[in-house]
């Protein structure tokens, strides 16, 4: 939102302009992409890695304190406090679309899960069952996989959400079967390419999915909506690695990621038919009415 209030303000006369989607997919995917090779890097050759990392990263932080400060407020604040209690609810749905967000918000919950245990499990995967222990192959399977999100996104981004997630919903389960056919016949190229295909349909469905929340949202509270959808998909994002790594602990890595596979496609799969179900009703109640 607030790369789109940004870019409306330097260019009111390109209202549907698709740069700020780009370079807010390219900002956000890509930078979570050099982040695990980043690591591998300066595990496998940097004196100190952790004390390293986290070096960078403070480092990295003060630079983005520096440039959040040094750019300019989008809203205006006068008008907001002069507004009393005339000012619209932070998180305010169009009417009767409350199962609408719920369906949207399971897409980018099931497509930021798939990230999230990729991107803590990929190199113990890499190291059990492939038995590479190169830091730097480890951190290739998220940066793979977070590259062909941002790549996915980056193609088709133009396309409606509807043809959007009917995409994703292609790629996704296909990526997963693809991983967990990895870990039975385990080669790092099959794994690789396993994780990139599904990271391209988790791409797919997470932008469908903000796409689905944003139209929901009242026009004012359209900042509050998406903050919810992020913070529902991130919880996505770091639940479900959390349990995965309790539960193979007592068995097997093929088991448990089979399983995981199996469910976020049937999961992905079905709230994009759920979604998509919704929005015809709703554009039908719409012209009739």
């Amino acid at each position: 939102m607030y790369l789109h209030d940004l870019y409306q303000q330097e260019h009111p006369d390109r209202p549907g302009s698709a740069v700020p989607g780009v370079v807010a997919a390219a900002a956000n995917l890509g930078g979570l992409a050099l982040g695990p090779l980043t690591s591998g890097l300066i595990a496998q050759w940097a004196p100190h890695p952790l004390t390293t990392t986290q070096a960078a990263f403070a480092v990295a932080l003060s630079v983005s304190l520096v440039l959040v400060l040094a750019t300019p407020e989008t809203v205006d604040r006068s008008a907001r406090a002069g507004a009393g209690d005339d000012r619209p609810p932070r998180f305010a749905l169009r009417h009767g679309t409350g199962a609408d967000f719920a369906a949207a918000s399971a897409l980018g919950t099931f497509a930021f899960a798939l990230l999230g245990v990729i991107s803590a499990l990929g190199a113990i995967v890499i190291r059990t069952k492939l038995g590479i222990d190169s830091h730097i192959i480890g951190g290739l399977a998220p940066t793979l996989m977070f590259a062909a999100s941002a790549l996915g996104q980056l193609a088709l981004g133009a396309l409606p959400s509807r043809r959007l997630a009917a995409t994703g919903a292609v790629l996704f389960p296909l990526g997963l079967g693809l991983v967990a056919l990895s870990l039975y016949f385990p080669t790092l190229p099959l794994f690789l390419v396993a994780v990139s295909v599904a990271g391209a349909g988790a791409g797919l469905l997470f932008k469908s999915g903000i796409g689905w929340a944003g139209a929901l949202a009242v026009p004012a509270s359209r900042a509050g909506v998406l903050a919810v959808f992020f913070t529902i998909a991130y919880l996505g994002m770091g639940l479900p690695a959390i349990l995965l790594s309790v539960i193979i602990r007592h068995t097997s890595v093929e088991a448990t990621m089979t399983g995981f596979a199996v469910a976020l496609s049937v999961g992905a799969v079905a709230a994009v038919r759920v979604a998509m179900r919704l929005t015809e009703q709703r554009l039908g109640t719409v012209r009739q009415g």
